[in-house]
């Protein structure tokens, strides 16, 4: 049934296509300015893109052949199917998960591993380096980035003043393994939420995800640590004097909790946390990944003996969750708009036998590809999806990047079952491209902004001149770990 307020012909749906994407790139535009409020921009931008789908285009069959809806019916609404665009198990996650870092933080269990490594290291800047950047690794495997920044990076820069050595190799090196300890857990991370949900059915869960991810996390994290260790040299070699030393080893981890009983039940929940998201993985169990973590919020919750409603005014990241639900819907409507169509072709004509690369008639002709992937084909598109993901999430924030990611990947048709190398090459594409600029992750421009605050200033070209080797490498092989998944029949 066509859209009763239609104001646009059949002839003439490539106007709205058009409008709509002008107005996605002026919101990603705005979102890259300083001092710009994100949430504002992005609801707007929703809002605008919205009525535009509403107005000017089909939009029961936007949705039916490029979001792959089922046939919407004659009484479903607008809204309702707009709301399908959302996905409801990443906003879950991203409540729950916020207010167990709020939980964990109030404990002062942070404060506590912070002034323990820095006992363990006795200050040395190596050791320093490797021990905040391994910490960050860990924490950022079960909380979201900003979550983990937000902890480590002010952590970081008072162990740096307790020693008084330069912070920029330690800031940096925090704010890059938020994203590379992103990698392991399908938690950790929003393009690893959204790809991990895109396939409910399919045969990988949280142990599965972990494995495949784990080793190419472990391997970046060893290249970012010699690749530190060359560029800040000089930093890295101050020998710490004897009196710090002494400083350092009279330190005393306990010294700032007011309950030591608060560390353990941190601990606890911590544990429970990671027990549960394991359990999930287990065939048959009720319970997924986001209801997992609202169990914890609760268990945490009894385990503190306090109430909801303190941390769901100071725990949840509320801004976060409202940008995010915008982010989705924009995104949604981009593709349902059919501004993708012409890349998924191209793409899925690659994945073909016999590929035939050839725009179809309408925004809406190709959803699913017909014929079967070969190899050489899953290859190739794993090499364009490294390369050109790697430019779109540094210039974009990963977000907007995974989201697009994601509707690309639905649309080559191959589900998780029979293209894990190709599907796990997208969301690599999509986490380290966001080391490439300040653009492309919260969590580095958070990083810049506690070095400017600190009076070690970093701009933008320095920043990317400094990690564009890294990220390069990263990059490279992340591809190479896609196309050996590939090559093995995975």
């Amino acid at each position: 049934m066509s859209n009763p307020i239609n104001l646009l012909g059949e002839n003439y749906q490539w106007i709205g296509t058009i409008l709509i994407v002008i107005i996605v790139l002026i919101t990603i535009i705005l979102l890259t300015k300083e001092g710009i409020d994100s949430t504002k921009v992005t609801a707007a931008g929703a809002l605008a893109v919205s009525t535009l789908y509403l107005v000017l285009m089909n939009w029961k069959e936007g949705f039916e052949k490029n979001l792959g809806y089922e046939e919407i019916s004659e009484n479903v609404h607008y809204l309702e199917a707009l709301a399908k665009t959302v996905n409801i198990e990443a906003i879950l996650i991203i409540f729950s998960i916020g207010i167990i870092v709020a939980i964990t933080k109030g404990a002062g269990f942070f404060d506590f591993v912070s002034l323990y490594i820095v006992k363990l290291t006795k200050g040395d800047p190596k050791k320093l380096l490797i021990a905040l950047g391994g910490l960050t690794f860990f924490v950022s495997m079960f909380f979201d980035n900003l979550s983990a920044i937000i902890l480590l990076g002010s952590l970081t820069v008072v162990t740096c003043k307790q020693l008084e050595i330069n912070p920029e190799p330690y800031v940096l090196f925090v704010g890059i393994n938020t994203i590379i300890g992103g990698l392991p857990t399908p938690v950790s991370s929003i393009p690893n939420i959204i790809f991990f949900n895109l396939y409910p059915e399919a045969n990988i869960n949280f142990i599965t995800f972990t494995a495949y991810m784990l080793p190419i996390a472990i391997l970046f994290f060893a290249l970012a640590t010699a690749f530190f260790f060359l560029i800040y040299k000089k930093q890295l070699q101050i020998k710490v004097t004897d009196e710090k030393g002494e400083q350092i080893g009279r330190i005393n981890p306990w010294s700032g909790i007011t309950d030591r009983k608060n560390i353990w039940k941190s601990l606890i929940l911590l544990g429970f946390l990671f027990i549960g998201f394991i359990l999930t993985s287990i065939p048959g169990n009720p319970l997924d990944v986001a209801i997992t973590a609202l169990i914890a919020v609760f268990f945490g919750l009894f385990l503190f003996k306090t109430d909801l409603k303190r941390y769901l005014r100071e725990g949840v990241e509320w801004e976060m969750i409202i940008f995010a639900i915008a982010l989705f819907i924009l995104m949604g409507l981009l593709t349902a708009a059919g501004a993708l169509v012409p890349l998924n072709t191209i793409l899925g004509g690659i994945l073909e036998k016999n590929p035939i690369l050839v725009l179809p008639s309408s925004i809406a002709d190709v959803y699913l590809r017909s014929g079967e992937p070969t190899i050489g084909g899953l290859i190739l598109v794993a090499i364009i999806i490294g390369a050109v993901g790697l430019l779109i999430a540094g210039f974009m924030n990963s977000f907007s990047a995974a989201l697009i990611f994601s509707y690309i990947y639905q649309a080559l048709g191959l589900g998780v079952a029979t293209g894990v190398g190709l599907w796990i090459g997208f969301v690599l594409s999509g986490n380290i491209g966001g080391a490439l600029t300040p653009l492309g992750s919260i969590t580095i421009l958070m990083s810049l902004e506690i070095l400017r605050r600190e009076d070690f200033p970093i701009s933008f070209l320095k920043y990317v001149q400094k990690m564009l080797p890294l990220t390069l490498a990263c990059g490279v092989l992340g591809v190479l770990y896609s196309i050996g998944l590939i090559a093995l029949g995975f």
